[in-house]
């Protein structure tokens, strides 16, 4: 696996949720907005194996986009993508650009057999009532300095 993606299967089982689902918990405590404490609160429900809970972080009809893009189904599938991950992930920082938000991950071993969990990752998360619309892995920067585009 190359440094800084997530594994294929990430996008493969990715799906969306809402529509009557109880609304995810936000720790009110943390600091930052409410879609950085999303992000957050997706990420330790899926640490922690809580999939039902991360499950309820997307919205209906959301679209996930690793090297595929995939238009979201129903919470059943957002439970089967969390529990598919093979690596854990922790939030390192949240930057508000525009209309989205850019989540930096340092990746770390999972539940997944013999996968390469170190390196880091980020996702651009765009947010409709309160949910993720959107999930879409950014490449890494090249070690060259800029962006890879």
């Amino acid at each position: 696996m190359r440094r800084g993606l997530l594994p294929a299967a990430l996008a493969l089982a990715l799906a969306g949720c809402g529509g009557g689902e109880s609304e995810p918990q936000l720790d009110a405590t943390q600091p930052g907005s409410p879609e950085e404490r999303a992000i957050r609160g997706w990420s330790a429900a899926v640490n922690r194996g809580d999939y039902d809970e991360a499950a309820g972080f997307f919205a209906r009809g959301a679209v996930v986009e690793q090297v595929r893009e995939f238009s979201l189904r129903d919470r059943k599938a957002a439970e089967e993508f969390s529990r598919s991950l093979p690596c854990r992930a922790d939030v390192t920082d949240v930057d508000r650009q525009g209309g989205s938000f850019v989540a930096a991950f340092r990746l770390r071993p999972g539940t997944g057999p013999s996968q390469s969990c170190d390196g880091d990752a980020r996702v651009r998360f765009r947010f409709g009532g309160g949910r993720f619309t959107e999930w879409r892995q950014l490449a890494e920067p090249s070690e060259g300095g800029g962006e890879v585009i």
